[in-house]
Order: structure tokens, then sequence, then C-alpha cells
């Protein structure tokens, strides 16, 4: 199966593919990215770099990782060429089985020489066509895919189809999570900053107040034009109407049921759950898992956790239940701020 050509298939899609294949401005992540798929060959589709690095959100910390889905054929030619090449201590047959539940599976993967840790979250190509998609399982990959991205590595002419079709789709999709929540009238500013809000809101992670409008503020010149293209869209399917006297800004035409308002409520709920538990599976994907997730809780909440001797040595008794208390505690502070 041929995917979508970017070029010319629509304004969207010539958007999200300029944003896309963009040139890349971090050599050492480009050198990490050569190494993974030479290492890995025909086995990996593509690269994709995603989140506050990709934007420059990212604050600076020494234990910081670039985001990048790694899509791939079949898992287990995959993890066995990456235990080949030295990047990885897991065993591939464990690996390969644990990524198919709950896809998509996050590794940890150090490239000493370039100075750069990836935090793989690893993918079949099959899956990232359906889960940038309406038929989606949860919000986990389309939540992070509709923020700027950039393709790092594709196989060949198909590869990039399929990658920017899920781009593409991804973007496109807001409109049919975000409606409940976006205020009465918006441009692209206001429809991106909405959605992001709304994504981050049902987040397992904890985010400090404001921290969906910082991020906002960093990936603003790159989103801007993608949604511009999006809400042109929209207003030719008859979804948006433009608002008089006001120039790029457009209203909906037809207002939010409290079905609607209900079932999107539930898919996040869901996806709020299938996060939580995917946390339970990288505990057994990601080399180093407590003493990262540690760091991210500090990090992502403002305090400092340290752990003790019992709960290092024995986690899974003793850890989960305050690391659970830290992340409601946390979203409670922001909610009151």
């Amino acid at each position: 199966m041929r995917g979508a050509e970017p070029g010319g298939a629509s304004p969207l899609g010539r958007a999200v593919a300029e944003q896309a294949l963009s040139p890349s401005d971090d050599p050492a992540l480009d050198a990490a990215a050569r190494r993974l798929s030479m290492a890995t060959g025909d086995s990996v589709v593509g690269l994709v770099f995603f989140g506050s690095r990709r934007t420059g959100a990212g604050r600076a910390n020494a234990f910081g990782a670039h985001d990048l889905f790694v899509v791939v054929d079949a898992y287990r030619p995959f993890y066995d060429a990456l235990a080949g090449a030295g990047l990885t201590g897991k065993r591939p047959g464990l690996m390969a089985l644990v990524s198919r539940w709950l896809p998509p599976t996050q590794c940890s993967l150090r490239f000493e020489a370039e100075g750069v840790h990836v935090k793989a979250s690893v993918i079949r190509c099959d899956t990232w066509r359906r889960e940038t998609s309406a038929r989606r399982r949860d919000h986990f990959c389309i939540g992070r895919l509709f923020q700027p991205t950039r393709i790092l590595y594709f196989r060949d002419e198909d590869a990039r189809g399929h990658l920017l079709e899920g781009l593409v789709s991804s973007h496109r999709e807001t409109w049919c999570w975000c409606r409940p929540w976006l205020p009465p009238s918006f441009d692209a500013k206001a429809y991106g900053l909405s959605a992001l809000r709304t994504s981050m809101r049902w987040e397992v992670r904890p985010e400090p107040a404001g921290r969906a409008d910082a991020l906002w503020q960093a990936q603003e010149d790159l989103q801007s034009p993608v949604f511009e293209a999006l809400l042109d869209e929209l207003a030719e399917r008859g979804e948006v109407a433009p608002v008089p006297d006001r120039p790029g800004t457009f209203a909906p035409r037809r207002p939010v049921g409290r079905a609607e308002r209900v079932r999107l409520e539930h898919y996040f709920r869901w996806s709020l759950a299938r996060a939580t538990a995917r946390w339970l599976k990288h505990t057994v994907t990601f080399e180093g898992w407590l003493d990262y997730i540690v760091r991210k809780a500090s990090r992502h909440g403002g305090e400092s956790i340290d752990l003790t001797e019992r709960e290092r040595r024995w986690p899974w008794v003793f850890l989960w239940g305050r690391l659970f208390r830290h992340l409601r505690g946390q979203k409670r502070k922001g909610s009151l701020r």
C-alpha cells in the first residue's frame, strides 16, 4: 500500500510536510539517528522526532531525552538488530512480545559517543496508521503528533508517504476531539492553544500551571500555518463559518451536544487508564526506568522525590502508591493555580 503523497494532496498536507521535512538543527541527534537506522537496517520504516526538544521548549537538564517515534515493520527483527548492535540489554523475544500490548513501547537508547539519550516509542507501521486515525484506541500517539515533529529518517518514498499521512491525520483529527473545549470563536492561534490545553489536561504526568501556554508559545510560529490550513479546510467542509469583520477567525456551525461531550470525556478517561497501564509495561521495557521516572516526576512536579532503600529494592511493592499520590497532588495544585 502506498502512503499519501506529501506535496499536492491538500494545503494542510503541504503545511505539515513543510514542517516535518524541515532541515535539522541538531547534528548530535542526526548522528544518533543515522547510527540507529544503520544498526537496524530495513526493519525501521522511519524515525519521527517530537516533544519539547523538537520545539525548543525542553528545559535544560542533565537527563533530558530526545523523544522519537520509531516506526517498524515488525517488532522481533527490530529488537534483534538493536540487541545485535549493542544498543539494548533487553531480550528481543520479550520486547517483541510485550510490544503487542498497549503500543507504542518505550525503550531507552543511549548513544554515548554522540551524547544523546533517545526515549524511543516503538510502534509497528500498521499500528501507526491506526493510532493516527479515527480508528485509534487512545490519545497517546495523536496527542503528541498534532504538535511539531520532524522526520529524521525514512526508509524509502513509500515510508515517507506513510509517515506524513499519519502526521496530517493527527492534525485533522484535532477537530474531532477538541470541539467541546474550544472558545466560541477562534483563529489558528486560539485553536492550537485550546487543543494543546485540552490534550495536556488529560495526561498522567503532572504539569505546572501554565505549562500548556508555555509550550504553545514555543511552537506557535511552527503550528500557526498548519492550523490556518486546517481551519480553511474545515470551512470548505462546512464545519466552521468565518466570523464577519474578523479575518482568519471562525466559529463552529453546529453546537456541541451533550452526547458528544460525554463521549469525548469517556474517550479521554479511557486514554488516561491505558496510559497508566502503559507505565507498568515500561518498567519491563525501559532500562533504568526507576531513576528516569523519579527524575521526570520531580522535574515536572517541581518537588524532589527521594527514594528510600526499601522503595529502591522493592519498587513494585512500595513505590507505586507514593508516586501516584505525588501525581494526584501535583494535578490538584495545577488546577488551583
